[in-house]
């Protein structure tokens, strides 16, 4: 029975080390997507090139329709997804009366640098920056929506940067916590602790939650546990799973514009 215990043992601490080196190859999936071509950008959008250790990363900038000052919406997509893949949304979530920035994360398609959440965590902050500096954005009127991997970005640039409000899809509590569960690996070996509950805690802004009930990637538990932090977070459920939520249908479209009044971001329906 020891030495079964002494091998068990070995097995895991092995294990344990080989997930602690290959943590961020399986983290950040977008560095293994094939890089869009420059003419890719949308002809309704600006590019904005941000600088970062190991070159630029992309922004792109959907203005709104009115020229002055207006709200503006920051997104973070998934963790294999490029900002080429959100162009739908961006222009569904610019129906919705505001100007919308795609921000891509170092090392992912076409962008310079490697990811990781000081890495993330320097970009979008920048991206605020040159966002709030923008003639056609009012920055008291600025939100965030992040979704998966994106939602950690997300509530990381809430309390650097002032946001008003934040929408969160198919996020976790924590990346220390989905690792205990998921992968049995301790939340202390987590290189890059994305905490959406603490930065939550912190930041004390309304909040939106979208998830779904079948989601096997990032159970509903996550969402509940956020919601059931404090007063402002509101809990959103739907028959999907992690990457087929309906999430820009009319109906959701509808509640997002609801959330975003009576946050302040949107001041009247778009004519």
């Amino acid at each position: 029975m020891l030495s079964f215990l002494k091998i068990a043992a070995a097995a895991y601490i092995a294990y344990a080390a080989l997930l602690y080196f290959l943590q961020r190859p399986l983290t950040y999936h977008g560095t293994r997507l094939p890089s869009p071509a420059q003419d890719a950008i949308p002809d309704d959008a600006d590019l904005l090139e941000l600088p970062a250790s190991g070159g630029v990363v992309p922004a792109w900038w959907f203005p709104g329709s009115d020229p002055g000052p207006g709200p503006a919406l920051i997104v973070a997509h998934g963790n294999a997804e490029l900002i080429a893949d959100n162009v739908a949304a961006a222009r569904r979530l610019k129906d919705l009366g505001m100007g919308v920035l795609l921000v891509e994360y170092p090392g992912y398609g076409s962008a310079g640098g490697s990811p990781s959440r000081r890495t993330i965590q320097e970009i979008f902050t920048l991206a605020w920056d040159r966002l709030a500096a923008r003639p056609e954005v009012d920055q008291s009127r600025i939100a965030g929506l992040g979704r998966s991997l994106g939602g950690g970005a997300i509530t990381d640039l809430a309390v650097a940067r002032p946001l008003q409000a934040l929408v969160l899809q198919s996020v976790f509590y924590s990346l220390g916590s989905m690792v205990a569960r998921g992968y049995l690996m301790p939340p202390f070996l987590v290189r890059d602790r994305f905490d959406n509950a603490a930065n939550l805690q912190t930041w004390q802004g309304p909040a939106l939650i979208l998830h779904g009930e079948r989601d096997r990637i990032v159970s509903i538990g996550h969402a509940e546990r956020l919601a059931a932090l404090r007063d402002g977070i509101r809990l959103l459920r739907f028959d999907c799973g992690h990457n087929d939520c309906p999430w820009g249908s009319d109906e959701v479209l509808d509640e997002l514009r609801v959330f975003l009044m009576e946050s302040g971001v949107l001041e009247a329906f778009p004519e």
